[in-house]
């Protein structure tokens, strides 16, 4: 044995299928673009991992008179009041039926909001060549993306989402 921690635990092998998963990372190319994927019922979204702070469970939500039908209302988390978003209607689309919801939470401190999304993120990278020009979106989106990005066939769109949420509140 060459690592003077290694402790033989007697296990057999992993099977191949499952080797090949715990296999050695793929080395990234540092021009890269990685970005925290998450789905709104039909629409792909990414965020910088510098812009989103927690992900939870829909905790209960209080709901606020004459709001915009985008904000829910407010939860609390861990001691914070943070406002939700529902950005289905927005995007005009609906959440998908057998995704759990979750939420994201958008921003730091004092400038943090909730949005639901649908489902667990996850991590994904893109190569440079791969942003692409946004296709046609609704008008008040739209004037928020900073990029769009092409994987196999579908569209992922990267949106300032603290001008996304002004919009909804002004």
């Amino acid at each position: 044995m060459n690592s003077p921690f290694a402790i033989p635990l007697g296990l057999p092998p992993l099977p191949p299928e499952l080797a090949a998963l715990v296999g050695p990372a793929a080395v990234e190319n540092p021009n890269d673009v990685a970005r925290q994927a998450f789905r709104i019922g039909h629409m792909r979204l990414l965020a910088r991992f510098d812009r989103t702070s927690e992900l939870v469970e829909l905790p209960s939500i209080f709901p606020l008179p004459r709001m915009p039908a985008n904000l829910l209302g407010l939860v609390n988390l861990h001691g914070r009041i943070l406002p939700l978003f529902d950005l289905a209607s927005l995007f005009e689309t609906e959440h998908l039926p057998r995704a759990k919801r979750m939420l994201l939470v958008i921003g730091h401190g004092t400038n943090a909001a909730g949005i639901v999304i649908d489902g667990l993120p996850r991590r994904m990278t893109f190569a440079p060549e791969s942003q692409i020009l946004p296709p046609a979106l609704p008008e008040r989106p739209a004037a928020a993306i900073v990029a769009t990005y092409l994987a196999g066939d579908d569209a992922w769109f990267e949106f300032d989402y603290a001008q996304l949420l002004d919009q909804l509140v002004s």
